[in-house]
């Protein structure tokens, strides 16, 4: 049987999917977070368990992994322990967890925390197999928590303050890339089990690059305004000086001139991860995006 977390996320709804059109025969027990909508799930057609529960109950954990083979955890990293655990004590055969790749960044408030995680998952390697996936910025309808809102800041005002000159990699990944990403890792395990893969978009491009392409997508002419890192910097320190909630801090300004573009080469080698571009995977969130615009103005008529 196949155990399954987060499964009505955004990026696990693509799973399900993937699942459906691959006509998934195997049993799959679902963990769904209490009010999170199931419909989508009793009426896929797949042989499917729904359990409602929580992931830092550690007691309901290890209670319903038990049966269970292949441990696929897409909710968030801050529970891969609990679900280690508790795949130790079922002597599950295989967990396939789902990080990210946030945690290669130089700045310590950034990555401290996920490589604190993934080094203890990974010292139990030698109990059963442990497969991490990590993503990068994950995109591709209004469930993201990034490029949404930039669409929307895009839509609604002309002038884009950019800190710094924008030069810095991106490499965003659709989110039914990770959810065909996480049905071909499990299908191919001979090569797959063990393994860690990171997984993007199909090419990097720079900050600027990919605030035009969102801004053209919308058909906007959006002005660009460069503010230079100095002025942002203490702008920052500034800000957080009189407001002790200010909702960006210095690190934060500094993090936005880092690359965070990596290779899928190995997933590629691995299970054939073909990712697609970020002009063509925005396309669909901006569509999204207007459309709900277009139903919010009707309503408000």
């Amino acid at each position: 049987m196949l155990y399954v977390t987060g499964i009505t996320g955004h990026s696990g709804c693509w799973f399900v999917k993937r699942l459906i059109s691959e006509r998934y025969k195997g049993r799959i027990r679902c963990i769904v977070l209490p009010g999170n909508d199931t419909g989508f799930l009793n009426e896929s057609g797949l042989d499917i368990d729904i359990v409602i529960g929580d992931l830092n109950n550690q007691e309901f954990l290890t209670s319903t992994m038990a049966g269970c083979s292949t441990v696929l955890h897409i909710a968030s990293i801050d529970f891969s322990r609990n679900v280690v655990k508790a795949a130790l004590d079922n002597n599950v055969d295989w967990a396939i967890l789902v990080h990210t790749t946030g945690r290669y960044s130089k700045y310590k408030t950034a990555s401290e925390e996920y490589i604190e995680i993934e080094e203890y998952v990974l010292k139990f390697r030698e109990r059963m197999g442990i497969t991490v996936l990590r993503p990068t910025m994950i995109y591709g309808s209004s469930r993201d928590r990034n490029m949404y809102k930039l669409i929307t800041f895009l839509h609604k005002i002309k002038f884009f303050p950019m800190f710094g000159e924008g030069k810095n990699l991106m490499q965003p990944v659709h989110a039914r890339d990770l959810g065909n990403a996480y049905y071909d890792v499990i299908v191919n395990r001979s090569t797959t089990f063990n393994k860690d893969y990171n997984l993007s978009g199909k090419q990097p491009l720079s900050y600027m690059e990919l605030v035009r392409t969102v801004s053209k997508s919308l058909g906007r002419k959006n002005i660009i305004v460069k503010i230079p890192l100095w002025a942002s910097i203490l702008a920052a320190r500034v800000y957080n000086a009189v407001d002790k909630k200010a909702i960006i801090s210095v690190e934060q300004v500094l993090r936005m001139q880092e690359d965070k573009a990596f290779s899928y080469e190995n997933a590629m080698r691995d299970f054939a991860y073909s990712p697609i571009s970020f002009e063509d995977g925005i396309v669909e969130e901006v569509n999204e995006y207007l459309a709900n615009n277009k139903s919010t103005r009707k309503k408000q008529r």
